[in-house]
């Protein structure tokens, strides 16, 4: 998959993120059938998942050393919007700041101020897990063998982490979304989008969207079976939708717009937190409620969101441009 094209997925995935926060935590009274596609929208966590582990297929050495590098540089990002919106909220709010807590909101344990950071802790939980998985070459079978292992092994512990107290909730999050990444990470080392490029039906539009609408009523119809998701299966099949669609259907403007976001998609997902978290939520959802038709709302809510992000990127960038500014000054 190219560069822009991971870039265009993750653009609709951050808009379905939005979607799903936009609706499932309401500004305005909503029709239940929106309602029912808002919980669909979930699906976005378990593509983020999936081109995770897509990417990390392609890595070049995948040790520890390497997954602690993919970390810093998704908790660089998280921090600076943690340290500067969050914890100073939280603390003018009323909010106490001990150790513990301290540490519970750097790694977006439960419960976080930032409501949807909790994508940190899984994420580090992948990037140390999996060097362990390939030095130890779990996944040397045919195809359908590894396939199985990577739907079914990880579900045994979430049985069992189901049945254990609450402050082990974060491991059994942990579990049940290590199936999409490591789906992920099959597609990537079996070709399968390259696969899905050759399925004619796959290049005819409309047929692409039609297929995205019967997987988000699938996924209306039928979350999981047991603690079962079945986004392990829906997350991949949107993809290879996605990709398809993204290169049979050229629309300068649209991809233009999905490449951005896809660009900043990771600062998106941490700063459009502000306008539902606690205690931050006070400063920003005035400057929301600027607009009251739900439609215009959602849009105005993305532009914040990538607006928040952009200025964000630019400090975090010129923050790591300050040693080697220091440096040659000196």
């Amino acid at each position: 998959m190219k560069k822009k094209t991971t870039q265009t997925i993750k653009g609709v995935a951050i808009l379905i993120m939005i979607m799903h926060h936009f609706i499932v935590i309401p500004f305005s009274e909503l029709p239940y059938v929106v309602t029912l596609f808002g919980y669909a929208c979930k699906i976005c966590v378990a593509i983020y998942a999936v081109l995770s582990g897509y990417g990390y297929f392609f890595a070049k050495q995948k040790t520890v050393r390497y997954g602690l590098k993919k970390i810093w540089g998704l908790l660089q990002i998280y921090w600076l919007s943690l340290f500067t919106l969050f914890i100073p909220a939280a603390i003018l709010g009323g909010w106490e700041l001990s150790p513990w807590q301290l540490v519970v909101q750097l790694f977006g344990l439960l419960p976080n101020l930032n409501w949807f950071a909790w994508y940190v802790f899984f994420y580090c939980f992948c990037m140390l897990v999996m060097p362990l998985l390939c030095r130890l070459d779990v996944f040397r079978f045919k195809p359908v063998v590894n396939l199985f292992l990577m739907l079914f092994v990880p579900n045994i512990f979430v049985l069992a982490l189901s049945t254990m107290p609450n402050f082990m909730q974060d491991l059994y999050t942990c579990f049940l979304y290590f199936p999409c990444f490591l789906i992920g990470y099959w597609m990537a080392e079996n070709r399968v989008l390259e696969w899905s490029s050759k399925v004619r039906l796959l290049h005819n539009p409309i047929m692409c969207v039609l297929g995205v609408f019967a997987i988000f009523a699938a996924r209306i119809l039928v979350r999981s079976v047991g603690v079962f998701l079945l986004d392990v299966f829906y997350a991949p099949a949107l993809i290879c939708i996605l990709v398809n669609l993204s290169e049979t259907f050229d629309c300068k403007l649209i991809s233009a717009s999905l490449n951005c976001l896809g660009k900043y998609s990771t600062g998106i997902w941490f700063f459009h937190a502000v306008f539902f978290s606690t205690y931050v939520c006070e400063w920003f959802q005035p400057i929301l409620r600027f607009v009251s038709w739900p439609p215009l709302m959602f849009v105005w809510l993305v532009v914040l969101s990538l607006g928040g992000a952009f200025i964000y990127q630019k400090v975090l960038d010129g923050l790591r441009a300050l040693p080697q500014l220091v440096k040659r000054s000196l």
